[in-house]
């Protein structure tokens, strides 16, 4: 009787510990995400993507949208950056009614986590937008964006070719 106490003590606690596991923090490294965007296409994090640009509430994702706007969506590649948006707080007949349509009229993929499982570790700050730069799936750093400019010039710079690839000191310099 003291066996199988301790046995259902001892499921419930690691049941417990798994549904509440810390979120994601530097030089944790980042689980495999799999989810499909706006379209139905199934995406992911992969090993060479550089930052997860992450929105959990209605005006995060407004300031990603407005950074993304124009022709700042074409930083995304250059950027090796993953657009993720938790939409379980969304009632499903609003995402059906109104978010999809409006959604699918972006240029860009948006990986939606609809029940808010894959992304529950993925810490964020209300109202604020996640940026997780990544190495090898290895968290580097986290950031908390606020406005769209900010986020905008982040992926600016991720676009950007690391410094050694701009000046090759093996090639001459013409002088």
């Amino acid at each position: 009787m003291r066996i199988a106490a301790l046995a259902v003590l001892l499921a419930l606690s690691c049941a417990a510990a798994l549904s509440t596991a810390a979120p994601l923090a530097v030089g944790m490294r980042m689980p495999s995400i799999t989810l499909a965007d706006q379209h139905g296409v199934a995406g992911s994090v992969r090993p060479d993507t550089r930052c997860i640009v992450f929105s959990r509430d209605m005006d995060a994702a407004k300031i990603v949208k407005e950074a993304l706007a124009d022709d700042a969506a074409a930083l995304i590649p250059g950027a090796a950056a993953v657009i993720v948006s938790d939409i379980s707080g969304m009632p499903s007949l609003v995402t059906k009614l109104f978010a999809l349509p409006a959604l699918r009229k972006r240029p860009y993929s948006i990986l939606l986590d609809r029940d808010g499982k894959a992304t529950a570790d993925i810490p964020a700050v209300s109202g604020k937008v996640t940026v997780l730069y990544l190495r090898g799936l290895t968290v580097e750093r986290i950031e908390y964006v606020d406005s769209a400019d900010t986020l905008r010039a982040t992926l600016h710079q991720l676009a950007q070719p690391p410094a050694q690839e701009r000046s090759n000191p093996s090639e001459p310099d013409g002088h």
